[in-house]
């Protein structure tokens, strides 16, 4: 049994061996592309097991041939272990020629088919002639127009990869790139490159450098930029900041090619009349210069450019605009809005009134979320060094639910009338006031003994809950609501009993009050005291004249001589009478004065030329109870000595009321 089973195995192993050297050929190893230089050696690779057929090499299709040596081809040989199957195509000293495409083959069999290896392509390597800048060493442009470049390197394979380099910096847009066929596989490379030349590019050089990889280092070319262009002009002011009344120069300096350049000033667009040079003067400036805008304008071959400058005149701070007053709700943003003019551009700086904290600097101050506590007046200031400041208010009112600044303790007394007041004070106005105690609410109207009334007054809404005899129970709480658009706010106000003065205050205010009368009596007698002394001490001298009744008191009169000659009064000589005015000072009640006189009914006396004053009424005086014209006239000197006997009987007519008249 077991021999058979090792005869078994011995023919199974038999039948393998037989079946393995039946395979057919295939490639363990296919050539791969490859790219050299000419003149360089290459080897393409094949391998291939179980060959049966014939193994070849083929270039673009056509059959090398089978012999290792390759007859015809004598820089071309197979290489490689034939036992190995290795047919690997070795190419020496390449050209140009060798470029193609290689396949290495198997021919088929009776029993087998013949295999084709993968392409292979073989590239040949050639470096292509120095590239050229068409247009020369020197390219002149003009400054601002476009102009195209051209750089070439020609019969290169590949064609030669050209790029643009100025002063030293690549150049990598406004190119184009185009190759040309230049025969036997060979190519021409071209670039382009559209130039937008500026000033600043006169005298740069341009730089073209070509690559390929048959090069061992890059080549390059150059050429220099020649730019033509309009003059570049500067317009500079001496001194840059202008005082008022001063001189100034403006100069304008150019650059230009082609150098030569003319000159033309002009002041806001109008050109000035013969001033055509580099350097314009202007004398006694005025406020009203600044800002003006000077223009010169330099003209070459090319063409003409300008350049402005604005005059500067220094000047303080001048208001703008200014946001007078801003109102925003709470919970949003908040701008304040203050711009000023002046030279130096001014520094603005925001405080709160009250404040000297500065909140910001510039034309605006922005609260990005504000709230009732915004709310205020605040202050932009602008400086302008040199030239003073100025100072603007804006008003924020910031719109939040009603806020009460009443008291929360108000007093009234019992059984009069009291009053208690709830004060809302900010923005938006109140839409509803009302009051609520015991159960009871009141808006405005009466309730009883309670009357709730409302006014606009400076700060506010006011609401006024008028109670009226105030009684022991009306001592209580009241509660004020206030309505507006954002909310309402309600507030406690107690009123309370007030409290009655105490006795010693009031003594100590009778007391002082006494006092203080004392204190100005005292100094009216002292005034009155010291004038007299002064009358006595008078060059005038002063006669008196008083006519009393002998019954009631009648209107007192007196009549004051005041002798203008002060010799003659020395003298006791009567001058002439001057021309003299009467003034009359009486109560004119009295309808029987006429009969009533202790002198035995003198007439009244009307001073020649003088005329009566009603001090009282401030008319010409005329008494409708007595008729003047019934009695006689009697003179000055009469009358002093009617006064003479009226004083002698003063005392027994203590109570009756004199008349006066006085003449000056």
């Amino acid at each position: 049994m077991r021999l058979l089973s090792t005869i078994v195995a011995c023919l199974a192993l038999a039948g393998l061996v037989a079946r393995g050297s039946a395979q057919d050929q295939s490639f363990r190893e296919e050539p791969d592309s490859v790219a050299v230089r000419q003149g360089e050696t290459v080897t393409l690779t094949c391998a291939i097991d179980n060959v049966a057929g014939i193994v070849q090499w083929t270039k673009d299709n056509f059959a090398l041939g089978s012999d290792r040596a390759l007859p015809g081809y004598p820089r071309f040989t197979i290489t490689g272990d034939v036992n190995r199957g290795q047919y690997n195509l070795l190419v020496q000293d390449t050209l140009l020629e060798d470029d193609g495409t290689y396949q290495c083959q198997a021919s088929p069999t009776e029993n087998q088919q013949g295999i084709r290896s993968q392409n292979a392509q073989l590239t040949i390597y050639l470096p292509p002639d120095n590239p050229v800048i068409e247009e020369g060493s020197s390219v002149s442009v003009i400054a601002g127009q476009p102009k195209n470049v051209t750089c070439r390197a020609d019969n290169g394979k590949p064609a030669a990869t050209l790029t643009w380099w100025k002063d030293g910096q690549e150049i990598t847009e406004g190119i184009t790139y185009i190759t040309e066929d230049a025969g036997e596989k060979r190519k021409n490379g071209v670039s382009i490159l559209t130039l937008n030349p500026s000033v600043d590019d006169h005298g740069k050089v341009l730089t073209c450098q070509s690559s390929n990889p048959a090069m061992d280092a890059n080549k390059e070319t150059t050429t220099q930029l020649n730019v033509e262009h309009t003059p570049v002009v500067v317009v500079q002011s001496d001194p840059p900041l202008v005082e008022e009344g001063s001189s100034v120069s403006l100069s304008c300096e150019s650059r230009a090619n082609p150098g030569e350049v003319n000159y033309q000033w002009k002041k806001n667009g109008v050109v000035l009349a013969g001033e055509n040079g580099q350097v314009l003067r202007l004398n006694n400036v005025r406020r009203e210069d600044n800002l003006q805008v000077f223009t010169c304008d330099a003209t070459n071959a090319v063409g003409t450019n300008s350049a402005n400058i604005t005059l500067s005149v220094q000047y303080g701070p001048e208001p703008l605009k200014t946001t007078g007053q801003v109102i925003v709700d709470r919970g949003t943003s908040a701008t304040l809005v203050c711009k000023w003019s002046g030279n130096p551009s001014p520094t603005i700086m925001w405080t709160k009134k009250g404040s000297s904290s500065v909140l910001g600097t510039g034309d605006t101050l922005t609260f990005p979320i504000v709230d009732q506590s915004h709310s205020g007046t605040y202050q932009c200031t602008a400086v302008v060094p040199g030239s003073g400041e100025d100072s603007r208010e804006v008003v924020l009112v910031v719109n939040g639910p009603p806020i009460i600044s009443s008291f929360e303790v108000q007093y009234a007394s019992s059984g009069d009338e009291g009053q208690i007041e709830c004060l809302s004070s900010n923005s938006p106005p109140p839409s509803r006031m009302a009051w609520t105690w015991n159960g009871i609410m009141l808006d405005t109207g009466t309730e009883g003994r309670f009357t709730a009334e409302q006014r606009d007054v400076h700060g506010g809404r006011l609401s006024v809950l008028t109670v009226s005899k105030v009684q022991a129970g009306d001592f209580a709480e009241y509660n004020c609501t206030v309505w507006n658009r954002l909310g309402l706010t309600s507030k406690i106000i107690t009123l309370r009993q007030k409290e009655p003065l105490p006795l010693a205050a009031i003594v100590g205010g009778a007391v002082a009050g006494l006092v203080l009368i004392l204190v100005i009596v005292l100094l009216v007698f002292v005034f009155c005291h010291r004038r007299r002394k002064k009358q006595g001490a008078s060059n005038e001298s002063i006669t008196r004249l008083e006519v009393r009744d002998g019954q009631e008191t009648p209107p007192k009169e007196k009549v004051e001589i005041i002798h203008r000659d002060h010799e003659a009064a020395k003298d006791k000589v009567p001058p002439p009478p001057p021309q003299r005015k009467y003034y009359i000072t009486a109560d004119y009640d009295d309808r029987d004065y006429s009969s009533k006189t202790s002198l035995g009914a003198p007439p009244p006396w009307t001073p020649p030329g003088g005329t009566y004053q009603d001090y009282k009424n401030g008319n010409l005086y005329s008494n409708p109870y007595n008729n003047y014209s019934s009695y006689p006239a009697v003179s000055e000197h009469s009358y002093e000595r009617a006064s003479i006997a009226s004083r002698a009987s003063r005392a027994s007519e203590a109570q009756k009321k004199p008349r006066m008249m006085t003449h000056v």
